[in-house]
């Protein structure tokens, strides 16, 4: 083996790389972004999500004076790390909140709590839940539980000996969702938009630049065909092979491994048909940026992980950072989720997800413009 052409050819790939500024930037700048975010989503800086709290108890007396377990709840609840709590009216105005996203999860408190701890009878204290984010909804609980177990601790050391142990049991309600489904139910929403964002863009990303790598791009542009014609006859041919494919992941994800769909899996379809037409199109455009298909490649960590990262799919929307929920609103992914778990877990309908959908087709729509205006520079 000859030392002088390994160093040779090694050179040369040095001299490659070190003369492509955008693989560098790729190399050096993606994994910082990227790693950053991972760092300050597994660290404890996460913002606490919002639950609400109903009090109606009425309180009762104890040798030691008036006691009511209803405040006392709710003052250790606000000592717990994750929550914050906001007072509500009635149960109806809770549950509303719930339903429409406004907050996580209730407590609700009944008007007898307090005395019949008291009379040492069965207690039940209501607990409200979404239903369709499972890492928000134990967030929600254990809180609960941590400050009940707070409060039994209290009252022993206040009233004594006559305390009771475990001061009332937790009647859990899920309003957009039955309770008890299978782990695969609750995450499989998730991996469902992530391949079909992930295989539309590789597809389309790669079969696009080769169309540019052989010439036909230029052949086209040359051609009387219109920027118009061209946009739509790729996004077309693109789009049938695209939607072929998500169908095929909600299909097999549905009948073969029985992944529940409470609501009509068209509109499942549809909210994967909006997606993929507007990563298609990202797709088209990215494809211009990229010389070869490794600078494609490369191009999916800055794409697609901060997604991943951001958009719900592992952590809760609500506990990020201002700043880092704001930027997860303007990613496709943020919407598609939610969409696609409020149809298939909670059983939702189209009005349910209109503004999602809404957002998705502004994606869309945004995309095919910025590939029209990709095509129209390689024309020029």
């Amino acid at each position: 083996m000859s030392l002088a052409r390994v160093a040779a050819i090694a050179g040369r790939i040095f001299t490659q790389f070190r003369r492509d500024h955008r693989t560098l930037a790729l190399i050096l700048v993606v994994p910082i972004v990227v790693m950053s975010l991972v760092g300050y989503l597994l660290s404890e800086r996460r913002e606490p999500v919002n639950i609400g709290y109903v009090n109606a108890d009425r309180g009762g007396e104890t040798f030691i004076g008036p006691i009511n377990l209803g405040m006392s709840i709710d003052g250790v609840l606000r000592k717990q790390p994750g929550i914050t709590v906001q007072p509500y009216a009635s149960a109806d105005a809770a549950e509303a909140a719930v339903r429409s996203g406004e907050i996580v999860g209730a407590v609700l408190v009944p008007d007898d709590l307090t005395e019949r701890v008291l009379a040492r009878e069965p207690a039940l204290l209501g607990l409200l839940l979404r239903g369709i984010e499972p890492v928000s909804d134990n967030t929600v609980r254990l809180a609960l539980r941590r400050a009940l177990a707070a409060l039994a601790e209290r009252l022993a050391e206040t009233i004594g000996d006559g305390a009771p142990g475990q001061p009332v049991t937790i009647e859990e309600t899920t309003v957009l969702a039955e309770p008890g489904l299978a782990t695969i139910d609750y995450y499989g929403p998730s991996f469902i938009v992530a391949f079909a964002f992930f295989f539309t863009f590789l597809l389309t990303s790669v079969s696009f630049l080769r169309e540019r790598a052989t010439g036909t791009i230029e052949r086209l542009t040359a051609s009387p065909a219109t920027r118009l014609e061209v946009v739509v006859g790729y996004l077309s041919g693109f789009l049938f092979f695209a939607l072929i494919q998500s169908l095929v992941i909600l299909g097999y994800s549905v009948w073969v491994l029985n992944m529940r769909v409470a609501g009509p899996i068209g509109l499942a379809l549809l909210v994967l048909g909006v997606l993929v037409v507007g990563v298609v199109n990202l797709g088209i455009a990215l494809s211009f940026f990229a010389r070869n298909e490794l600078q494609v490649v490369q191009f999916i960590p800055l794409v697609f992980l901060p997604q991943v990262l951001l958009a719900g799919l592992i952590w809760p929307v609500e506990t990020l950072h201002p700043v880092l929920r704001t930027l997860a609103q303007v990613f496709p992914l943020t919407h598609a989720l939610a969409a696609l778990r409020t149809v298939m877990i909670g059983g939702g309908g189209l009005a349910d997800i209109q503004d999602r959908l809404l957002v998705l087709l502004a994606f869309a729509a945004a995309m095919i413009a910025l590939g029209a205006a990709a095509l129209q520079k390689q024309k020029a």
